[in-house]
């Protein structure tokens, strides 16, 4: 069941109007729907707000099932099961190869345990984060744990009740609502932080522009969004970028942008933007999550943290890194 606090937050996707239960008179889990002042209904399936648009072209698959479960008024097949209570849950098994990348391949259907990155942040003190594009969680706990009200939102319905799921068995406290990163259902300028790893980097250039417009939307003054992106000079990038032959991509392939392209977008949407490096070589693997891969990958992980950190100190290192923080602040 969602909070009070992240009820008071969310919007009408469509013209950010606040949304209230559609039965004010029972508990939010017991109210079949949200509803705007222009009448606007969104379902509420298995307590998640499917805050969806259904009137623009998804992004992503996922978002398409998620919109037919609201139909539905039920989640699809087993998606509500819950989480063990030891172990890993099965989503994250069979997901860990997406949302923790390439480099976990191996360990799909194998992880002992959760796979929390540390989140680089200040300390929370309690602040409002979104994280967008959350999947079942890893960056949404790392921020709780960091001392945030973290909100993750997601397109995938079952992508959120896995992240619920989890955050109940690890017992931390975060609300999750399906929604679209290009039309956030969230009041403007009401969130502290906005977060987002590997998510916009797979939107069309148009659609990561309105996404980032979007967050600026929803940034509080002087709030701060840090979104990961991949750098188009980045050496692993321009081997990806050649496997393809330096084709357009497709669908949710990735988008490779320049340092000054980053720049522009970010500041024309947000504001004052500044990058530094996350990684080489992938753009996924953290060092928090290094003692779960295999010894080599390890050491390339631990290689390129290294790396980063003295990137961190020779700005013109920034240029040929393949993961790109986008730090960008609200006046």
């Amino acid at each position: 069941m969602l909070s009070e606090r992240t009820l008071r937050l969310l919007a009408c996707p469509r013209d950010q109007r606040p949304l209230i239960p559609s039965d004010p008179s029972t508990p939010l889990g017991a109210s079949a729907a949200l509803i705007c002042g222009e009448g606007h209904r969104y379902s509420i399936v298995e307590g998640i707000p499917v805050l969806l648009r259904d009137d623009v072209e998804q992004t992503h698959w996922a978002a398409v099932l998620s919109l037919e479960s609201a139909r539905l008024g039920a989640a699809l097949d087993d998606w509500a099961a819950p989480a063990p209570r030891e172990g890993v849950h099965h989503f994250v098994q069979e997901a860990i190869g997406a949302t923790g990348g390439n480099l976990y391949r191996s360990l799909i259907g194998r992880l002992p345990k959760y796979p929390i990155p540390d989140i680089p942040l200040e300390e929370g003190r309690g602040r409002t984060l979104v994280d967008i594009g959350c999947n079942w969680g890893r960056w949404t706990i790392a921020a709780a744990r960091r001392g945030y009200r973290p909100i993750g939102i997601d397109p995938s319905l079952q992508a959120l009740l896995a992240a619920r799921a989890v955050c109940a068995q690890l017992g931390v406290d975060a609300d999750f609502v399906i929604g679209d990163a290009r039309h956030l259902p969230l009041r403007s300028a009401s969130i502290d932080t906005a977060f987002s790893y590997s998510v916009i980097q797979h939107f069309s250039k148009t659609d990561a522009a309105q996404a980032a417009a979007d967050i600026g939307r929803v940034l509080a003054p002087g709030g701060t969004a840090l979104v990961q992106m991949p750098n188009v000079y980045g050496v692993r990038c321009l081997v990806q970028q050649a496997r393809r032959r330096f084709r357009e991509p497709q669908k949710f392939e990735v988008r490779y942008w320049s340092p000054p392209e980053l720049r522009r977008t970010f500041e024309r949407a947000i504001g004052p933007t500044r990058l530094s490096v996350d990684g080489f070589f992938s753009l996924n693997a953290q060092p928090a999550e290094a003692d779960l891969l295999p010894v080599h990958l390890r050491a390339l992980v631990q290689t390129s943290a290294a790396l980063a950190r003295v990137a961190n100190h020779v700005p013109p290192l920034v240029n040929v890194a393949d993961s790109l923080w986008v730090r960008a602040s609200k006046p």
